[in-house]
C-alpha cells in the first residue's frame, strides 16, 4: 500500500479481532479502543475479512459520520482490496427514504393538477410550485442525468417535495411495481446481493434491527458487524428505542385510513367476500380511535403541566407511572392499543391483497401504485403506535430500570401539537436483544471508549455486560505524546463558581497565549460564553477568528481556516462540541488547542435525569457513574484534535484550574495521554 508503515498496535488490534471472531456462537464480540494513528480501518478489515468470506457472511461496516463512509468507499476499501489481491465488492446501503420512488414521482407529475381543486389560493400556489419542481426532477431522472439517490444531488430537494416522491417499505409495491426495473432503490439492492462488504450508518443498522432485521440489510444472523465510531452507538440506540404519540399525526392518519378504505372496497371488489368482517371492525374502530384521542386530549388539556408545555413555559417535563395524569391515561391508552392492533393487522392484509392483485392482474398497476403508499402510511403509524404503547403501558417494576415518560410539543402540518413520549432508560436491552444475541459476530471500535481508563460505562450502556474483560482491548497510541505540551496557566476564578471573573481571565489568557501566526482551535462548552468572550477579544485577534454560528457553516469554517493557513496567514477557530470530535486538522493546520472549560455533560433530557435518579436510588453516585467517565472521554477527544499524525507537534492549553484543585481533576489529568505538562 502507498505510504504503509507497520505498527505493532495495528497488528495487535487485527489479531485480537481475528481471535475473538473465531469463538463460538454469540461469543464473537471484540471491543477495541484504538487512538488516532493506530490505523483502525486496516486493522479491522484485516482481522475480519477472511472470516466473513470463509463463512459466507456479509461484512457490514457501520459509521456515525458521512465523512468516514466516503473515506471507506473511496480510499480505504479500494486500497485494501488492491493490496491484498482479494476480490471484494463493496457498496453503500441506505434506507429506502434516501432514494427516489419513480412510481410516486410519476403519479405526482401526472395527477398533480387535479389534486389542488379544493385548496385555498396559497395552497394552490404551493401545489403548483411543487408540481413544477417534481416535473424538473422527473426529467433529470428520466434522461439519466440523476441516479435517484438524494445524496448524489448537487442541489437540495425540499423536505415536503421529497416526502411525496420517496417511500418506505410498506408503501412499496416491490416487484409488482411498473417501475421496478428502473427503481434506484432496487438497483442498489440487486448490487447488494453480490457484494461482500456493505457500508452503512448506525441509524440504518438500528432502524433495521428495530423492525426485526433483514429489511434493508441481511438478517443479523448472516452479518458480521463492525461498528466504527462506536462511542456514538448507545445514544443513537436510545433515540431509536424511544417512541412518541403525536396527536395531530394520528388524527391525520386515521382520516387517511378512512379515505383509503373507501377506495379499497372498489379496488378489491374481487375479494369482497373475504373482508366483510374486516370492514365491519374498521368502521367501528377508526371512529373509535378519534373518540379515544379526543378523550385523552380532554384529560391532558385540563392538566396544569400540559398548559405550561403548550405555552412554552416548560420543555420536556416528565410524567410518572404513579401520577394521577398517567393513571387517568391508562384506560384510553389500552383502548387505543386494542384498536391499533386490529387496524394494523387489517391494513397489512390489504397491502398483501393489493400486491397479489397486481400479479394476478385483478388490480391495475396505476391503482396499486396510488393505494400502496397510503396503506403503508397507515400501517407505519399504527405499528409505531403499538410500539409506543408497549413502552408507555409497561408498569414500573421494583429493582428494574423503569421506562421514562415525558411530554413535549412540536410543529406538525402548520399547527403545534402535544406529544407524549416514552422510552427505555438504557438501550442495553435493545442492543443485546436485537444485535448481540442474533448477529454472527460484532466488532466495536473507536478512539475513545473508556472513561477514566475503564470500559465500564460503555459496556453497561451497550448491553455488553455478559462479556468478560477478555473481549475488551485498549491498544496504545503509536504517537510520541511528548511532542505536545499541556499547559495549565495560573488562574484564580473557577467557571462553576465565578463565571464573570473566569470569563475575563479567559479573554486575558487567550490574548496572552495565542500566537497570531499559528493555527489555533479554541473550544467552548457554551454558545453564550463563546459569544461573550468573542465580543471582549482585542481587535488584533478578533480579525483572525472564525466564529461558529456566525456566517459560515462548520464545514465552510474549516475550508476557510485551511485556506488561510496554506496562504501563510494565522487563523483561529472559536467552536463548540462539533469541533471537539471528528475534526481532522493535521500538521500546521492545528498547532494549538485551547480548551476553555472542562466539558462536563449537562443532563437535561428526561432519560438522562431518570438515569441519575435510578443510580441514586440504587445507592450509587451519578457524578462518579455518569459525569466523570463522560467528561474524561470528551476531554481526551478534545485534546486529540492536536496530534493527528506521528510527525505532528504543538500545544494544548486548558483554562480550567479544577484540573489542579479538585480530586476528580487529578483523576482526569492522570487518564489523559502522557503529554509534557507545564
Amino acid at each position: 500500500m502507498p505510504d504503509f508503515k507497520s505498527r505493532p498496535q495495528q497488528v495487535e488490534m487485527s489479531e485480537f479481532i481475528f481471535k475473538k471472531l473465531q469463538q463460538s456462537d454469540h461469543q464473537r464480540i471484540a471491543v477495541v479502543e484504538a487512538p488516532t494513528g493506530v490505523g483502525k480501518t486496516l486493522a479491522y478489515l484485516a482481522g475480519a475479512i477472511d472470516i466473513a468470506l470463509e463463512q459466507k457472511k456479509m461484512l457490514v461496516i457501520s459509521t456515525a459520520t458521512v465523512n468516514l463512509q466516503q473515506q471507506l468507499l473511496q480510499k480505504d476499501l479500494p486500497q485494501f482490496a488492491q493490496a491484498t489481491g482479494k476480490d471484494i465488492k463493496f457498496i453503500q446501503a441506505k434506507g429506502r427514504r434516501r432514494y427516489l420512488c419513480p412510481s410516486k414521482l410519476t403519479n405526482l407529475v401526472n395527477g398533480g393538477v387535479q389534486q389542488d381543486l379544493s385548496f385555498d389560493v396559497d395552497a394552490k400556489y404551493q401545489q403548483a410550485k411543487k408540481l413544477t419542481r417534481a416535473k424538473a426532477i422527473f426529467e433529470q431522472w428520466d434522461k439519466g442525468q440523476w441516479d435517484g439517490d438524494r445524496d448524489s444531488r448537487t442541489d437540495s430537494i425540499e423536505p415536503a417535495v421529497w416526502h411525496d416522491i420517496s417511500t418506505d417499505s410498506e408503501g412499496c409495491a416491490g416487484k409488482s411495481c411498473s417501475k421496478y426495473l428502473r427503481c434506484p432503490y432496487y438497483i442498489v439492492r440487486k448490487e447488494m446481493q453480490t457484494a461482500q462488504v456493505i457500508i452503512a450508518n448506525h441509524d440504518l443498522v438500528l432502524s433495521d434491527a428495530d423492525l426485526g432485521g433483514g429489511l434493508v440489510l441481511p438478517n443479523p444472523e448472516e452479518v458480521l458487524f463492525i461498528f466504527d465510531e462506536a462511542h456514538n452507538l448507545p445514544q443513537k440506540a436510545l433515540d431509536h428505542a424511544a417512541k412518541a404519540l403525536n396527536f395531530s399525526q394520528l388524527y391525520q392518519t386515521t382520516e387517511t385510513a378512512d379515505s383509503v378504505l373507501k377506495k379499497l372496497i372498489k379496488a378489491l371488489a374481487h375479494r369482497q367476500h373475504d373482508f366483510g368482517f374486516m370492514l365491519m371492525e374498521l368502521r367501528r374502530d377508526l371512529p373509535a380511535v378519534i373518540v379515544l384521542l379526543q378523550q385523552m386530549e380532554t384529560l391532558l388539556q385540563s392538566d396544569d403541566l400540559v398548559k405550561d408545555v403548550m405555552a412554552g413555559k416548560i420543555s420536556e417535563p416528565r410524567i410518572y407511572w404513579q401520577s394521577p395524569l398517567v393513571k387517568a391515561l391508562v384506560t384510553p391508552c389500552q383502548g387505543l392499543l386494542q384498536r391499533a392492533n386490529i387496524i394494523y393487522k387489517h391494513y397489512k392484509v390489504f397491502a398483501q391483497w393489493i400486491k397479489d392483485g397486481i400479479e394476478t392482474q385483478q388490480v391495475p398497476n396505476r391503482v396499486a401504485e396510488v393505494l400502496l403508499p397510503q396503506i403503508g402510511t397507515v400501517q407505519n403509524i399504527f405499528g409505531y403506535l403499538i410500539d409506543f404503547m408497549g413502552l408507555f403501558l409497561d408498569e414500573d417494576k421494583p429493582d428494574f430500570p423503569p421506562n421514562v415518560r415525558w411530554l413535549s410539543h412540536e410543529k406538525f402540518a402548520k399547527t403545534t401539537t402535544l406529544v407524549i413520549n416514552s422510552g427505555p432508560m438504557t438501550a442495553a436491552y435493545f442492543l443485546e436483544k436485537s444485535l448481540w444475541n442474533r448477529a454472527y459476530g460484532a466488532v466495536l471500535t473507536s478512539a475513545t471508549l473508556r472513561g477514566l481508563g475503564l470500559f465500564q460505562r460503555f459496556r453497561s450502556d451497550c448491553g455488553l455486560k455478559r462479556f468478560d474483560e477478555s473481549h475488551f482491548l485498549a491498544v496504545k497510541s503509536p504517537f510520541d505524546y511528548q511532542r505536545a505540551t499541556l499547559s495549565l496557566p495560573e488562574m484564580t476564578a473557577l467557571p462553576n463558581e465565578n463565571m464573570q471573573d473566569w470569563q475575563q481571565e479567559v479573554v486575558s489568557q487567550l490574548n496572552k497565549t495565542i500566537d497570531i501566526k499559528e493555527a489555533t482551535l479554541v473550544l467552548f462548552t457554551s454558545k453564550m460564553v463563546m459569544d461573550s468572550v468573542y465580543r471582549q477579544i482585542p481587535s488584533a485577534l478578533a480579525g483572525l477568528i472564525l466564529l461558529q454560528g456566525d456566517s459560515l457553516s462548520p464545514k465552510n469554517m474549516i475550508i476557510e481556516h485551511v485556506k488561510r493557513i496554506r496562504q501563510g496567514q494565522g487563523s483561529i477557530i472559536f467552536g463548540m462540541d462539533r469541533f471537539a470530535e471528528g475534526v481532522d486538522l493535521p500538521g500546521e493546520l492545528c498547532s494549538h488547542v485551547v480548551i476553555t472549560k472542562l466539558p462536563f455533560p449537562v443532563f437535561t433530557r428526561p432519560i438522562e435525569q431518570a438515569k441519575q435518579e435510578w443510580i441514586l436510588r440504587s445507592g450509587g453516585q451519578p457524578f462518579v457513574s455518569l459525569s466523570l467517565p463522560a467528561v474524561s472521554i470528551r476531554l481526551i477527544q478534545a485534546c486529540g484534535r492536536l496530534l493527528r499524525k506521528e510527525t505532528d507537534s504543538g500545544r494544548i492549553t486548558i483554562l480550567d484550574r479544577r484540573l489542579l484543585t479538585k480530586a476528580y481533576g487529578k483523576q482526569l489529568l492522570k487518564h489523559l495521554p502522557e503529554y509534557k505538562v507545564i
